[in-house]
């Protein structure tokens, strides 16, 4: 039975034309998987339409509150728009999240309670509805109540960086100053003092072209393109393993696995249109108030899904010029002489021309997000914890997913548990966090740790019963010796699994991004840092450190040549424009 929340394409080259603007046609054509039903030219035009959409707040036909209350933008199109519907964003466009990289709390014992207090008053929003504390806070640029715009501004007046009216930075100048400034908050509260140091992360929006082709690259070619990259002396490249069990193929971070799955997050996440599966963004100055409904169905997710996958995927724009084009062919064979073929592979699965593996690669210190990448799951094992209390609660170091990658939690739990083995008495100490006698300190993980996960919510619950002698008084006979006492318990059983990681620099990897149509994306890296090629080139590190060091070693010529490649790599000329 096929899942009407998944219906992909058919076995055989799809060439329709047809009007998706007033007094525009442009032609689809694409590979696509078999076995599958193909997308309706009604369903993509429906999801054209909701692409382009500039939603309201409120909506009462539905009983929801449509837009908001917390949106990056009104519609879709607004941050995709370079080179036409469906392209990247310039970096006033930005996705912004605040990182707690460190914080201390001095001025007595701390537990969890304290530190939700702390932390609070820097913003309520790094603690979730169920009191976790986390280490990372999205910040959207427009909406939410008084206090929380306010805080927005407040915050980032402590940057010195020009900030746009669309939320992001003006150039990609400023976002390597709003970037690399870290903000210090102090707080006393009652006796305890607390000193944090935190930063803005950002990330630029995507080009949407070719994702249709990225939808079908199947697991195996990832894995494979991982496999071959083993026994490279720099390259190690790893799939992106999700906590569903599948491989990741979309976002910067390579943390969501489909493009249904995409659009699902990002009309919540950018849009605050609540889906069946993703709440909106909550105001955390207003921790009572509930959208009444969702925002947006799952026929047109599916829709927009539709449209996304039918967008032409970028091409090559080969010079007619004679010498031009020797010094681009020149410079494609420079490209992979250097070593940047290893990751940004030429084709991968129906994806051609893409230029990436579409895997998570470490790129060093200088770009680092605290919104770190999945982690890398090694094994799993079966865990027993043992408990006299009813209420049981998951620990160790919690992955709380993000839109923009997970966060880690702050917590001072010391938390016992037990390998499944029967043998309760072998424990192990898992410490999140260290308190300390008078205070307590967290500085974000850099790599991950063993964590708790709860796979079977029906706990097992034993009554025992321990019988023994002990002295009792009877106020009418007088002292009564070896009296036998029974004390009763309920000893509380709970499965879990310990998940085991790769120990990678996860808040340093990133996904290979495709080079197709990279011309006509400036400006680049995740952030937008770079404004040009050769500065985005010049900035990358860890794996690619010594790729980049040949490139820059190369004669000027050369350089130009790469350069002079990468400019053939276009966003396609059929791409759907806005209407004027």
């Amino acid at each position: 039975m096929k899942s009407s929340y998944c219906r992909s394409f058919q076995s055989r080259t799809l060439q329709r034309r047809y009007s998706i603007l007033a007094g525009t046609v442009w032609t689809l054509s694409m590979a696509l998987l078999p076995v599958c039903d193909a997308a309706s030219p009604i369903s993509i035009e429906q999801g054209r339409q909701l692409f382009q959409k500039s939603w309201s707040p409120g909506n009462p036909a539905i009983s929801s509150d449509g837009l908001g209350p917390l949106f990056n933008g009104q519609s879709c199109v607004a941050c995709h728009n370079q080179g036409g519907v469906g392209g990247g964003g310039e970096a006033e466009f930005n996705a912004h999240t605040i990182g707690i990289e460190e914080l201390s709390i001095v001025g007595g014992p701390v537990d969890d309670d304290v530190v939700k207090r702390m932390v609070s008053t820097f913003h309520p929003g790094f603690v979730l509805g169920d009191g976790t504390v986390i280490n990372t806070l999205a910040m959207s640029h427009h909406g939410g109540s008084s206090a929380f715009s306010q805080g927005r501004a407040d915050f980032l007046k402590q940057l010195p960086a020009e900030f746009s009216s669309h939320g992001g930075p003006v150039s990609a100048s400023e976002t390597r100053f709003a970037t690399a400034t870290p903000v210090l908050f102090h707080k006393e509260v009652g006796n305890y003092q607390m000193s944090l140091r935190a930063r803005l992360y950002q990330r630029n929006t995507t080009a949407l072209y070719g994702a249709g082709l990225i939808n079908q690259v199947p697991e195996s070619a990832i894995r494979l393109a991982a496999k071959k990259q083993e026994g490279h002396p720099e390259i190690s490249g790893r799939p992106a393993t999700l906590r569903s069990g599948k491989i990741g193929r979309f976002g910067w971070r390579a943390n969501v696995a489909s493009l249904v799955e995409f659009t699902d997050q990002a009309c919540a996440n950018e849009v605050g249109l609540e889906t069946k599966r993703k709440p909106q963004p909550a105001d955390p100055m207003m921790p009572g108030y509930r959208n009444s409904g969702i925002d947006i169905s799952d026929e047109q997710i599916e829709a927009m899904r539709d449209f996304m996958a039918a967008l032409p995927a970028p091409t090559r724009a080969i010079p007619s010029e004679s010498k031009k084009r020797i010094e681009a062919e020149r410079g494609e064979q420079l490209f992979a002489s250097v070593g940047c073929a290893v990751c940004h592979l030429p084709s991968i699965g129906p994806a051609n021309q893409i230029y990436s593996d579409l895997l998570l690669h470490d790129m060093g210190y200088e770009l680092i997000d605290l919104n770190h990448a999945e982690p890398y799951i090694v094994r799993t094992t079966p865990q027993s914890r043992i408990s006299l209390s009813s209420n049981e609660r998951v620990t160790g170091t919690q992955m709380v997913g993000g839109y923009y990658g997970p966060a880690s939690q702050i917590s001072v739990d010391d938390v016992f548990s037990t390998s499944k083995t029967g043998d309760f008495s072998r424990s192990n100490r898992i410490r999140i966090g260290r308190p300390l006698k008078r205070g307590f300190n967290f500085v974000a993980p850099n790599v991950p740790e063993a964590r708790m996960q709860l796979v079977d919510l029906d706990s097992k619950d034993t009554l025992t019963s321990n019988t023994f002698k002990q002295e009792a008084y009877d106020s009418n006979r007088g002292r009564v010796d070896n009296a036998t006492v029974t004390r009763e318990q309920l000893i509380r059983e709970t499965l879990y699994v310990r998940v085991h990681f790769e120990p990678t620099n996860f808040n340093q990897e990133w996904r290979t991004p495709p080079l197709w149509g990279v011309r006509d994306s400036a400006p680049y890296m995740h952030d937008g840092r770079a404004e040009t090629l050769l500065e985005s080139i010049s900035m990358h590190g860890g794996e690619s450190a010594g790729t980049r060091d040949r490139f820059l070693q190369l004669s000027l010529s050369d350089r130009h040549a790469i350069i002079a490649f990468l400019n053939t790599l276009v966003a396609p000329p059929n791409a759907p424009q806005m209407a004027m």
